[in-house]
């Protein structure tokens, strides 16, 4: 749900302003900006504890570094061939596969479901419609707005999608993140930014190639530097929770105020 933003935003860019600069810099960016700015906003509202079901549920970890990994080399070796649509249609398969992965581990680790809301299906279908359609107009004018700020600044299309545009589309995760620090439930904080990024980088990054396979930028700097950020970000996240650093007092299985700090930093940096 929360990824919803930056699919919309994606189709956008390539549609009203065919710039797939937008596009995967956003989706760069919000995976930069999940887990520097978000977590780091939600940690230092609350720390973040991670049992130990969490940490030893290596799937997602493995799952988000490999697509980056993929991602990168994708972006450094892309030549706009045809079998583009291969590997995008790869990438969705592997969400797919992800998906039921984690529905079939879950479902064994839980065995039944623990919170039923009493909430009106017509109401919930409703306020569904009403988002989405909110949603589409929405990024419509908001990428229409980015795009004219960038031609007028004079600021590459590039920067605008890994800044305003990431942040922008990061709003929702940042949203639930405080909403589930308040309660005392940043499990839900997590999940929702560790399966954003999923989403982003799997699913997302598919769209963009399968509907701009042809106009993909080629030897764009900012891009292949901030994919290698958005890797080394993934593994600093990695790392931290699973062996924490221990040169800076930051113990591993949690994010405190001095992680957040750090996060923060990073991410102004």
């Amino acid at each position: 749900g929360t990824s919803l933003p930056e699919l919309a935003a994606t189709i956008q860019a390539l549609e009203q302003v065919n710039s797939v600069e937008i596009a995967l810099g956003n989706i760069i960016g919000s995976n930069i900006a999940n887990i520097l700015l978000i977590l780091g906003i939600v940690g230092y509202y609350h720390e973040i504890i991670f049992p130990k079901k969490d940490l030893n549920n290596k799937n997602m970890y493995s799952v988000i570094i490999f697509t980056i990994i993929a991602f990168i080399f994708y972006v450094l070796t892309n030549e706009g061939n045809s079998y583009t649509p291969i590997f995008a249609l790869l990438l969705l398969v592997l969400l797919f596969a992800y998906l039921l992965l984690q529905y079939y581990w879950e479902k064994k680790a839980i065995g039944s479901v623990i919170d039923v809301y009493d909430y009106s299906h017509l109401k919930s279908y409703i306020y569904l419609i009403i988002g989405l359609v909110l949603l589409y107009y929405g990024s419509q004018h908001f990428i229409i707005g980015s795009n004219s700020i960038a031609d007028k600044l004079g600021i590459k299309d590039t920067i605008i999608g890994l800044t305003l545009v990431a942040l922008g589309t990061s709003l929702p995760e940042l949203a639930t993140g405080i909403v589930a620090a308040r309660k005392q439930q940043t499990g839900i904080a997590v999940g929702t930014i560790l399966g954003s990024n999923v989403y982003n980088i799997i699913g997302i990054f598919a769209i963009i190639v399968l509907i701009s396979p042809d106009t993909f930028p080629k030897d764009n700097m900012p891009l292949i530097v901030n994919g290698v950020i958005m890797l080394l970000v993934t593994l600093l996240f990695f790392f931290k929770v699973r062996i924490g650093i221990p040169a800076l007092g930051m113990q591993p299985h949690k994010i405190g105020k001095n992680t957040a700090r750090l996060f923060l930093s990073l991410y102004a940096l």
